[in-house]
């Protein structure tokens, strides 16, 4: 299988793109500096790995990573919309420019990476689409409003994009990783440019969430890898994947409970 795995400089692309080589699938690394590949060769030596240019906003760069592949091996049987960010902050203290970042990055990226990848796709009448959602895709906290309208939206379109690609024979399925110990939440964290004030009417709330944050126990991340990659070869998958420390807690809790309990929880849980 030739699979193209975005964002793989580190965190969960890093580890998809190496499991997903070992598990015997030819694998394009994406990465949006080509200079920083260091941490993903010593990771993949020896595998059929290869590092490739591609910033997911650039729209030459996608259409240029697309068309190496076919190029190279003459086809490509799966794409795994990795790349995200997310910036923390109240979403009145989010400034536009960063929401539309984040849409940029972690909805319209993918969508457009998608729409060079399906041509191919539903001419083979094959492949898998999986794209790396959230837990914020299902569950709104406070202080990532921003990120998770972004999540929710990468949601919908991917089960919208299920129906369609089911008469073509491509599978389409969504992994929701709860807390994971990756640079999103070490050296690639971001927070809104306005928080921080301490004058903010939110910088009460702010530091109760920065201390649950803080105190968050995060899974490994090797979990939501080799879920991926059993998913390459999935021949029915299912559409939602939820994993990590707590999630099933948190989704028994939106399927089963509602919202006004949901609320109090986190009410409770952040203080206020």
């Amino acid at each position: 299988m030739i699979v193209l795995v975005t964002g793989a400089r580190s965190g969960f692309g890093l580890l998809i793109a190496v499991a997903a080589a070992r598990a015997g699938h030819r694998v394009y690394a994406g990465l949006r500096d080509l200079e920083t590949r260091g941490e993903l060769e010593a990771a993949a030596a020896g595998l059929p790995v290869t590092p490739i240019q591609l910033d997911v906003v650039d729209p030459d760069q996608r259409r240029a990573a697309i068309d190496r592949i076919i190029a190279e091996e003459g086809r490509i049987d799966a794409l795994v919309n990795n790349a995200g960010i997310a910036i923390a902050g109240f979403l009145e203290e989010l400034s536009s420019e960063e929401l539309r970042r984040m849409m940029e990055v972690n909805l319209f990226a993918a969508w457009e990476l998608t729409r060079l990848c399906l041509p191919h796709l539903r001419r083979q009448r094959s492949g898998a689409i999986v794209n790396v959602s959230s837990m914020a895709g299902r569950s709104a906290l406070p202080g990532l409003g921003g990120y998770a309208a972004t999540k929710w939206a990468l949601e919908g379109m991917s089960e919208a994009l299920r129906h369609e690609m089911r008469p073509f024979g491509v599978r389409v399925a969504v992994v929701e990783p709860g807390p994971y110990a990756t640079d999103i939440f070490g050296r690639n964290r971001q927070t809104a440019g306005a928080s921080g004030d301490q004058a903010s009417p939110y910088a009460a709330m702010a530091a109760k969430v920065e201390a649950v944050f803080s105190g968050t126990k995060f899974g490994d991340p090797q979990e939501v890898a080799e879920l991926v990659v059993r998913l390459l070869d999935e021949p029915k998958p299912g559409l939602r994947y939820p994993l990590g420390p707590n999630v099933r807690a948190r989704t028994w809790m939106r399927r089963i409970l509602p919202f006004r309990v949901e609320e109090r929880v986190v009410k409770k849980i952040v203080g206020f």
